[in-house]
């Protein structure tokens, strides 16, 4: 069991054991809104980091998608929701953008961070994979000028949003399903209508919501559940032994 640290902080930084990076403010919503309400349903503490504020996108300004964003957060009981102002459609891979990245990891020093997998078709989702993936060495950096110590967190998943790679596990989230659809109505300016009431090109639903609902049966199917969200793990996990093995800590 994950210790929640309430109201325990380091430095500026609020400690939480799970930190979630997004490159828009629904990213985390869409990709693992229903991870993240596990989470909650078991006193795991987490915070969000949005990279953009998607001031870019066709629907919805700035201000309503910040709005959006803490609304959200505060309903699924986030510690925090930041944003780090980096340009909408111009997330870019670069040292300065990683070593920003490693001090919010070395700040917040989580156990777990989860982010977009580095493979997809939006641009900014794929940096941002990258970013988190490339920042783990500036996190662990003892000569780095940043001034919150090193921290290395003990996994790094990468969540599923376009991309139907076959995934390293799937997390069940059919109990939380409806909870997570009421979620992203909360991103009200995103999901609130079809594609063809905003006036713009579907992306090959007209309906957002039935598109991601596809999507999270599809992911759910592959372990024999109604609904499910899909992550990549780049390098295997550290159990101690067989009994550390969920199905097998299931049945105890």
């Amino acid at each position: 069991m994950i210790v929640d640290k309430q109201n325990q902080h380091h430095g500026d930084g609020m400690l939480v054991d799970v930190l979630l990076f997004g490159a828009h403010p629904d990213d985390v919503e869409w990709g693992a809104g229903g991870t993240v309400l596990t989470l909650r349903a078991t006193a795991t503490s987490f915070g969000i980091v949005d990279l953009t504020r998607g001031e870019m996108g066709s629907r919805g300004t700035r201000e309503e998608r910040d709005k959006e964003a803490q609304e959200a957060a505060s309903w699924i009981g986030a510690r925090f929701r930041e944003n780090l102002g980096l340009p909408d459609c111009g997330v870019i891979d670069s040292v300065e953008n990683r070593q920003l990245i490693a001090s919010v990891i070395r700040r917040h020093r989580p156990k777990l961070v989860l982010a977009p997998y580095w493979e997809d078709r939006h641009p900014d989702h794929a940096a941002t994979g990258c970013l988190i993936r490339n920042a783990a060495v500036h996190c662990t950096l003892r000569k780095s000028s940043d001034p919150n110590p090193p921290h290395k967190p003990a996994a790094y998943l990468y969540y599923l949003l376009h991309h139907f790679k076959h995934p390293s596990m799937v997390v069940d989230i059919s109990s939380v399903y409806q909870r997570k659809l009421e979620l992203l109505r909360m991103h009200a300016s995103q999901f609130a209508k079809t594609a063809e009431g905003f006036g713009v090109l579907p992306l090959g639903m007209n309906d957002y919501l039935f598109g991601l609902e596809s999507r999270d049966r599809f992911f759910g199917s592959l372990i024999g559940v109604h609904h499910g969200e899909a992550f990549i793990n780049e390098v295997p996990l550290k159990l101690r032994g067989l009994s550390d093995f969920p199905s097998l800590r299931d049945q105890s």
